[in-house]
């Protein structure tokens, strides 16, 4: 008689545990200067049927300060590209958006490495930090708004997600597939973090977690002489916990391993990643604008 082949998943917090630690594959690093456009990608050595995300930076930073996050998908068996384009002080998140998907068909349509490496075209995720949540959100939403074909997404990840135009919301109510939105406990709604929106206005099925005290900036890595020796001048908890997420988000969306269905649970909260009931989240009494101004709200 068989038994039951249904999954037992480690607990949550063994999961972010695991999953914060390097992975199992050896990587390579390519440039995607071969292709035509500026940024990096990053491979496991071998492999066939691989997910692939292509990954959106924050603002006025490139791909090189997301250095290990990239490398440490990749050694969980997922191709990360990273476009560098739209890094100046007035950037546009439909252009990176655009070469966000562009970077993503590069990744599923090259065979990489020396051939041993190929992509399941069927399983790419979009991602973005700050500013390139937006672009991600962009990317990942209906023709219409970017004015391309669409495209076969199966996931979007915004990390610190941070407003930028006013129809964004708009864009992300075109967002069909399976989303998580990561973010600082005190950027849900403020000039900086637009957490909230973005989860409530993406069509899809959608996770909302915090990480309590964390900003933007700490996820960001300074390369270093210091980073030879695992020291990537980001914040270490906050790397940690992101890197977790992404990946197991990823592992379950993209390739089905229900391992990590975890990570797609809105219920669930994971080590320091805080899931957040998007009916009872509160949302602070003044505006962006009054925020800005300093104005005090009634009950101060």
């Amino acid at each position: 008689m068989f038994g039951n082949n249904k999954v037992v998943a480690p607990p949550p917090d063994k999961l972010m545990k695991e999953l914060a630690r390097r992975g199992p594959n050896k990587v390579d690093r390519g440039d995607l200067g071969i292709v035509g456009m500026s940024g990096q990608i990053f491979a496991p050595r071998t492999g066939s049927d691989l997910p692939a995300v292509a990954f959106a930076h924050g603002w006025l930073v490139g791909s090189a300060r997301y250095r290990d996050l990239l490398f440490h998908l990749a050694s969980w068996g997922i191709v990360a590209a990273a476009p560098d384009g739209s890094r100046g002080p007035f950037p546009s998140d439909i252009s990176l958006g655009t070469d966000l998907r562009a970077a993503a068909t590069v990744a599923g349509s090259v065979q990489l490495g020396t051939g041993r490496v190929r992509v399941d075209p069927n399983r790419i995720g979009l991602a973005g930090h700050g500013f390139g949540a937006a672009a991600a959100v962009r990317a990942a939403s209906d023709a219409v708004l970017l004015g391309r074909p669409p495209m076969n997404v199966k996931a979007l990840a915004t990390v610190f997600p941070a407003p930028t135009t006013a129809d964004l919301p708009a864009a992300a109510a075109t967002v069909r597939v399976p989303s998580l939105v990561l973010a600082g406990s005190g950027h849900l709604a403020s000039m900086t973090g637009n957490a909230l929106d973005l989860a409530e206005n993406v069509a899809g099925d959608v996770v909302l977690r915090t990480l309590p005290g964390a900003d933007a900036g700490d996820l960001v890595e300074t390369p270093s002489v210091k980073s030879l020796i695992g020291i990537n001048g980001a914040d270490r908890a906050v790397h940690k916990a992101v890197r977790a997420q992404l990946t197991g988000f990823f592992l379950h969306r993209l390739t089905g391993d229900e391992k990590y269905a975890a990570f797609s649970d809105p219920e669930l909260t994971m080590g320091d990643a805080l899931a957040v009931d998007l009916e009872s989240a509160d949302r602070p009494e003044l505006d962006t604008v009054s925020q800005l101004l300093g104005a005090k709200p009634r009950s101060a």
